[in-house]
């Protein structure tokens, strides 16, 4: 009984920080700014595809088993796109890396001469999993009609079971979402957090709080919470944008706590070890460069890093974190991987924490 009531003692002390940081952050006009930035960053990065599906004519990337002579002709209509890709595989990847109902098509080896026997021609057609199925339908019934017409064949293209889901190297869109989950969950915690804590220390309320009964844990503690809460709300605003690219939910959530604990462990290092603001946001500056700049080389050139970078980047946590976000938009589960990757991210925060709080110590009482 005495164990649940410091138990839940403990537990009111660290809300009360959490929840004053939270008021806080909401009447601060800085940290609303932060967040106001980063929330147009992240429109404009969820904006473009949709402006380039507006814009986009119905498209088919197709793989042409046989060195067919009626597709050339077919291709020349100005109502729609056909894209020759080298093999199956080819035409799979950049399906699963598109941002819209773009077709995937296998051209069969003898498709000229049924096409000229006037058979009941099927086609296997291929779609990145995330788009509604209406949206499919609508296309697959476009390209049937509309290759039945320059033809005089009748076409069924069947796309059951024809799913694609990106790999873990995808470029596009599933590069895309990466990124923009990684930089609104590492600028809203870095940012935020350093700022709340310098604020504290501008109106000596981190001395008041030092002297009150909680302990060193349950000023950490709070002040996490308080970070974490906003990392939070920033990507649950990117996954409600992108819930249906995601695929592995229980992966996604858990890149998104780990990356968020690990940012806001950097807000609260930031914000223990700078007392001028203009210096503060230096460094921050420079922090997320370092965290933000390997998750881009790693989402755009991948296996062509240099040998050094090669062996560095997989090891940090922001890295970590979009492997983690890139394997939850694909239906393939690493457990060693998944593991890893999770041990990055937490161990980084355990260890940034330990660091967090033997500031906080050395800080007069």
């Amino acid at each position: 009984m005495e164990n649940r009531r410091n138990m839940a003692e403990n537990l009111r002390v660290i809300w009360t920080i959490a929840a004053k940081d939270i008021g806080d952050a909401i009447r601060n006009k800085t940290t609303i700014s932060t967040i106001i930035g980063v929330a147009f960053l992240m429109l404009s990065a969820q904006a473009t595809p949709l402006l380039l599906k507006l814009q986009a004519i119905p498209r088919v990337y197709y793989y042409d088993a046989g060195a067919s002579e009626l597709m050339p002709d077919l291709a020349k209509s100005k109502d729609y796109q056909l894209v020759k890709m080298p093999s199956q595989e080819a035409v799979e990847k950049i399906v699963g890396e598109s941002s819209g109902p773009f077709l995937g098509l296998q051209i069969p080896a003898d498709f000229d001469q049924r096409v000229e026997d006037g058979e009941n021609i099927k086609l296997e057609g291929w779609f990145v999993h995330w788009v509604n199925s209406r949206e499919v339908g609508e296309v697959v019934s476009f390209f049937e009609q509309a290759f039945s017409e320059q033809t005089g064949a009748t076409f069924d293209i069947n796309i059951e079971g024809n799913a694609v889901y990106p790999g873990l190297d995808a470029d596009g869109q599933p590069s895309m979402f990466t990124l923009s989950l990684v930089v609104a969950t590492l600028c809203i915690g870095s940012f935020l957090v350093p700022l709340l804590m310098m604020e504290e220390k501008e109106k000596h309320t981190m001395d008041a709080l030092l002297v009150s009964p909680a302990s060193y844990s349950q000023v950490v503690l709070g002040k996490m919470m308080a970070g974490i809460f906003y990392c939070l709300t920033a990507a649950a605003v990117v996954l409600v944008i992108n819930y249906s690219m995601v695929n592995q939910w229980s992966l996604a959530i858990l890149a998104v706590l780990g990356g968020a604990f690990f940012t806001v462990a950097i807000g609260l290092l930031v914000g223990t070890f700078f007392d001028h603001q203009g210096t503060m946001n230096m460094w921050l500056g420079l922090i997320l460069i370092l965290l933000m700049l390997p998750v881009f080389l790693e989402n755009t050139i991948g296996d062509r890093l240099p040998d050094m970078l090669s062996a560095i980047v997989p090891w940090l946590p922001s890295v970590a974190m979009g492997n983690l976000i890139r394997m939850s938009l694909s239906n393939t589960l690493l457990l060693d991987q998944v593991v890893l990757n999770a041990a990055i991210m937490f161990g980084f925060t355990a260890l940034l924490l330990g660091v967090v709080v033997w500031r906080i110590k050395g800080m007069d009482r």
